[in-house]
C-alpha cells in the first residue's frame, strides 16, 4: 500500500496557504474601507477608486512605473475574462 497519497507538496501548501492570507487580508481591507465610507457618508465607489489610485502610485513609486503598468494591465486583464 502506497502512502503517496497521504503526502502534502510544501510548496503547494505554503502557496495556498499564502493565497488564504492574501485573500484574508483583502477582504479585511474591504469591510473597513466600506465601513469607513459608510460611517463618513462618502459613496464606496469614490473610496474604491481613491484606493486603487493610491496603491497604483505606490508600485509606482517603489517599483517603478512599469510595475504598476503591469499591475493595472492585470487588473484590467481580469475584469475583461
Amino acid at each position: 500500500m502506497s502512502s503517496a497519497g497521504n503526502v502534502i507538496n510544501l510548496a503547494e501548501y505554503r502557496a495556498l496557504n499564502t493565497r488564504e492570507v492574501i485573500d484574508d487580508i483583502s477582504a479585511r481591507a474591504f469591510l473597513f474601507l466600506r465601513d469607513e465610507a459608510e460611517a463618513e457618508d462618502v459613496p464606496m465607489y469614490a473610496v474604491i477608486a481613491e484606493h486603487m489610485l493610491g496603491m497604483a502610485l505606490v508600485v509606482q513609486a517603489v517599483e517603478g512605473s512599469n510595475a504598476a503598468h503591469d499591475l493595472l494591465k492585470s487588473v484590467a486583464a481580469k475584469l475583461n475574462k
